[in-house]
């Protein structure tokens, strides 16, 4: 079994745009009798999520709404496509509540729906004109501003949306006597932060302790000031960041008191840095750990560093090594929210 000599850690955190979801028809008009949808009829709408402004795969839970319509989704993805039916038995307007799952969470969005009723009976006992829909027409407009309609160029097929700007989406719903109504709906592509907030850091406490192994994380004794360390010993370091969203993260390094050398003066101890820091977005992780051995307070290097022992870089908990050597590289797509890389200098 390996001796380790020296060891650190790190913690490489990802945190992830915020998350929206468009529906490509957020509202119907269904054909109506005198007080209820005139027969069976159907309606679809196409869901879209999005973090920050990259399309992610979704799925639909159970939709709810009123009795007399239903929806339900056809369960592809990335964007899966919702039947709307409603029978003779709604009588009434309303909305259906769609529950898009990305992951681990939840968005509600509303459908919302009306019913262009006959009509009332005239005095020959006879219905009135029957008003029908002739054309329903959805088009789509990127805009800066999510206040104020754009006044420009709507089209049929949803365009890129910059981060930061506005999808607008416009309904036109056209009838048999020849009137119309025009409905909008606006949706922000976030720049980062759920629902578009930005996260930022709103406090860093940097703490200590001593321990007596380097592998169980001490649970009390925590303090801001660098204790003494006995030869032997390990000295823990707990980094708490809190963040302006309510969530936080903690990372743990760890560094061991050589028992060689006299009063420690050729104690051995290690510290890992990180070239491109230790937050990215989006798994967009791009960076190079390097490990920096030092012994009585200098730095070894080449030969030296090489008479001392290797060094061997772990993930997480596993206990195979994902890499050997002074530095590791560390690529989009190997930290999911968060991952701790330990360097240790074994012999």
């Amino acid at each position: 079994m390996a001796t380790i000599k020296a060891s650190s850690q790190t913690d490489l955190i990802d945190l992830t745009d915020g998350y929206s979801v468009i529906l490509s028809n957020e509202s119907h008009v269904f054909n109506g009798d005198t007080d209820s949808v005139d027969s069976t009829q159907s309606t679809t709408t196409t869901v879209m999520a999005l973090c920050g402004s990259e399309q992610v795969p979704a799925t639909v839970g159970t939709i709810t709404g009123a009795t007399g319509i239903t929806g339900v989704s056809d369960g592809k993805t990335p964007a899966p496509v919702i039947t709307i039916t409603a029978t003779s038995a709604l009588k009434t307007a309303g909305t259906l509540t769609i529950p898009v799952q990305i992951g681990d969470i939840t968005i509600n969005k509303q459908f919302s729906y009306s019913i262009a009723f006959k009509g009332a009976a005239g005095s020959d006992g006879k219905n009135g004109t029957s008003v029908t829909v002739s054309s329903t027409s959805t088009t789509y407009q990127a805009a800066a501003d999510g206040t104020n309609t754009p006044t420009g160029t709507w089209a049929t097929s949803m365009p890129n949306v910059p981060v930061g700007n506005y999808l607008w989406s416009k309904t036109v719903v056209t009838y048999s006597d020849g009137k119309s109504t025009t409905t909008y709906g606006v949706t922000y592509y976030p720049k980062n932060g759920t629902n578009g907030s930005s996260v930022t850091v709103s406090s860093n406490v940097t703490e200590y302790v001593v321990g007596s192994d380097g592998t169980n994380t001490p649970t009390t004794g925590w303090t801001t000031t660098i204790p003494t360390v006995a030869a032997g010993k390990y000295l823990w370091t707990r980094v708490t960041v809190k963040y302006s969203d309510g969530k936080s993260t903690v990372s743990y390094s760890v560094a061991r008191q050589a028992t060689d050398g006299a009063d420690g003066a050729d104690a051995i101890t290690m510290v890992v840095l990180s070239s491109a820091g230790t937050i990215f977005k989006n798994t967009a992780v791009a960076t190079t750990l390097t490990a920096h051995v030092y012994k009585g307070g200098a730095e070894v290097t080449g030969n030296a560093l090489a008479a001392l022992g290797t060094i061997n870089w772990y993930k997480d908990d596993a206990t195979t090594a994902v890499g050997t050597g002074a530095s590791l590289t560390v690529n989009a797509g190997d930290v999911a929210n968060k991952a701790t890389y330990t360097a240790e200098l074994e012999d």
